[in-house]
């Protein structure tokens, strides 16, 4: 049967009219398809992945006034289709083709390539004990010594995604198409379009070279990558000691990403919809800033 039969002969099964038996079908309603469902679901364990990746790390314990951490890891995912875990619900993980397991085999929704993370605690060489000022009377040294900078970073590379076609359903009602690319030799990279909007491509004009998956097919598996994501945490910190006995107080100024720095999410990725094809909707959150005082005793 021809991709485009089912959609008019299910319309049919399902319009009303006025009259008796009130189906454009004579012979009732739902003649042509049951009315219980598109798709009949099941679990199988059919899915398959591997990962291969390494770590590299490099650490320094606190000493004079230093300690850091950094972590860099290479990776690769790879599976047959994402699965129910991964949040995609029901239908995340369906076997686009039923008999070739192996057909939408690429990398994960979830593989990250590249990521890095790494934290410091450097504390400033002013006041009593250190390189500057150590000689300092009590009272400047309550006001330059024991100031404590931190800062935690995390940078990781752009998650895979396909490229949708929605409004055709090639196999059920379950899915919408995945598009394939007519021309492979397409480029994507994160940056601005022509109307100076955030886009995975350098215009919506793109949309023409992403066509619909036949029945049987599957589709382009991870064919483009997303914006990559990177942020710095900072903190700075003081204590000033109090007259009595294990009494102080404690200052913090906390900044959640810090350089404001701006991560691009929800791509438009529907190739049926071409006046926004590749736009970024939303962005990640801006910078944050806390300020706290504590007095401990």
């Amino acid at each position: 049967m021809p991709a485009a039969m089912p959609t008019p002969c299910t319309v049919v099964d399902r319009v009303r009219t006025a009259r008796d038996p009130n189906c454009m079908s004579s012979g009732g309603c739902y003649t042509f398809y049951p009315r219980q469902s598109s798709g009949a679901s099941m679990w199988t364990n059919t899915g398959f992945s591997s990962f291969n990746g390494g770590t590299l790390s490099i650490r320094r314990p606190f000493s004079r006034g230093l300690s850091f951490d950094f972590n860099y890891t290479l990776s690769h995912a790879i599976d047959n289709g994402g699965g129910p875990e991964a949040g995609g619900g029901t239908h995340a993980g369906i076997m686009l083709n039923p008999f070739d397991y192996r057909a939408f085999r690429g990398s994960s929704d979830f593989d990250i390539r590249h990521n890095v993370n790494a934290n410091a605690l450097y504390e400033l060489p002013f006041g009593k004990g250190k390189a500057l000022f150590s000689n300092a009377p009590g009272w400047a040294n309550q006001i330059v010594g024991g100031w404590q900078l931190s800062t935690i970073m995390r940078y990781r590379s752009g998650l895979p995604t396909a490229i949708a076609y929605t409004g055709l359903w090639p196999t059920n009602f379950s899915f919408n198409t995945i598009a394939y690319p007519v021309d492979p030799n397409y480029s994507s990279a994160i940056g601005f379009n022509e109307f100076g909007n955030p886009s995975v491509f350098s215009s919506v004009g793109e949309a023409a070279n992403w066509k619909p998956m036949y029945p049987g097919e599957v589709g382009a598996r991870a064919p483009i990558r997303l914006d990559d994501l990177i942020n710095f945490d900072m903190a700075v910190a003081k204590a000033f000691v109090m007259p009595w006995e294990g009494h102080r107080i404690q200052f913090r100024a906390e900044a959640f990403n810090a350089f404001n720095n701006v991560t691009f999410l929800n791509a438009n990725l529907d190739a049926n919809s071409p006046s926004n094809f590749g736009q970024f909707n939303t962005a990640g959150p801006p910078r944050v800033m806390q300020f706290a005082l504590r007095y401990e005793f």
